[in-house]
């Protein structure tokens, strides 16, 4: 059988830490021929795209091995769900590749960020750590705990190797997407932004930057408008408080505000669209119907994506019996809207499904999310009193 994956082939993704891997969903850092992990601090990004590490995924791929980095893709397909994989064999058919480069970057300039989310962690998060200090006996102090994330500062600070080579890639490079962290708060993601801008290919490239939507920057989408399409999409887990409580530090009131300015900078252009995207989690999926309607009556309907790193996030790891509350109630919602439908079909499928290790680690989650309640002084069942009865 071949796996064939067209987007591992023609992406890089850029981690926060520095490292680098050949796609967003695995944890298939490249490595050199000693078994070390490349990283953009050290090394040319040339050389991590050559590396005979990333050719054996390719080359398993093709050959119908089922890489375990891939699993996420091939739990999907084995629940007769269409793969993120497959989805971008599609979408991306069209797209040569180019032997010497890659043509998709995605890229995540360090960890800093204003949020610290319930399903993140300190990796992606700076905003985590103080959280993730008090989580465990660290055996060190919180300034010694801190210099393991000195790459995460440091990988995409002035960087001049890694951004002479972006610049030398800019022409063959059809697609950017910037993450965070939040990559508003980064210089490096309007330098990017400036140098594609500018290149004479930018009618033919994409470009997108997913945000929490705190940060208001005058004058991007007039920017993203010189793109063949550009997209700014909004990370939201909830409405109002239940966001706010899920996204630890976000604002509700100015992530609104902020919506509403670029929806309003944005009308002028029909390349230019505005996403909202929800990471379906334990968290939130109880209360979903609420955030696709409120969404779809502003005339923005939302698009999800799926946690799934640790259990604790993973909604295939819920208790049976929430599964089935949080089924019952969802297919009360009767929207017509077929990215429900679409959503819906997919959810009863993911949902139902038990990952290894089910039974001893179905109560992570509640388990879990108490022990952040504890640190931050917060109460899921004040936010929550409907959801949290289910777990008693």
């Amino acid at each position: 059988m071949n796996n064939y994956c067209k987007k591992a082939r023609l992406t890089l993704n850029f981690d926060m830490n520095g490292m680098v891997m050949p796609c967003e969903l695995t944890n298939y850092y490249l490595e050199k021929k000693d078994g070390s992990k490349f990283n953009v601090l050290t090394d040319d990004v040339k050389e991590i795209w050559e590396s005979d590490h990333r050719k054996k995924l390719l080359a398993d791929h093709e050959n119908g091995v089922r890489n375990p980095t891939c699993n996420f893709c091939w739990d999907q397909e084995d629940a007769n769900l269409e793969s993120t994989r497959q989805k971008y064999n599609k979408l991306l058919k069209d797209v040569e590749d180019v032997e010497t480069q890659p043509r998709v970057i995605i890229l995540k300039p360090g960890n800093k960020c204003n949020n610290a989310c319930r399903s993140c962690n300190a990796h992606t998060s700076s905003m985590w750590y103080k959280t993730d200090y008090a989580l465990d006996d660290q055996g060190k102090t919180f300034k010694e705990y801190l210099k393991f994330f000195d790459r995460h500062k440091t990988a995409y600070h002035n960087n001049t190797k890694l951004e002479k080579r972006f610049a030398e890639w800019e022409d063959q490079i059809v697609t950017w997407s910037m993450f965070g962290g939040e990559p508003m708060i980064v210089p490096m993601f309007f330098d990017i932004l400036d140098q594609s801008v500018s290149n004479k290919n930018v009618g033919e490239k994409t470009f997108h930057v997913h945000t929490n939507g705190m940060v208001y920057a005058e004058g991007l989408m007039d920017k993203f408008s010189k793109f063949k399409r550009a997209s700014m999409g909004f990370s939201v887990d909830a409405i109002g408080t239940k966001n706010d409580y899920i996204r630890y530090g976000s604002k509700w009131e100015n992530i609104i505000g902020n919506l509403n300015h670029y929806a309003k900078d944005s009308e002028k252009y029909e390349n230019v669209k505005l996403s909202v995207r929800t990471t379906l989690t334990p968290w939130n999926i109880y209360h979903y119907d609420e955030t696709f309607d409120y969404f779809e009556k502003l005339g923005i309907i939302p698009g999800e994506t799926w946690c799934w790193d640790e259990p604790w996030n993973d909604v295939r790891y819920l208790p049976k019996k929430i599964k089935d509350a949080v089924i019952e109630k969802l297919s009360k919602y009767k929207s017509k809207n077929n990215s429900w439908l679409s959503m819906f079909g997919y959810m009863k499928k993911w949902i139902a499904t038990e990952p290894n290790g089910y039974s001893e680690k179905q109560n992570s989650f509640i388990e879990f999310n108490k022990k952040i309640d504890n640190i931050r002084k917060e109460k899921f069942n004040d936010v929550f009193p409907e959801y949290a009865k289910l777990f008693t």
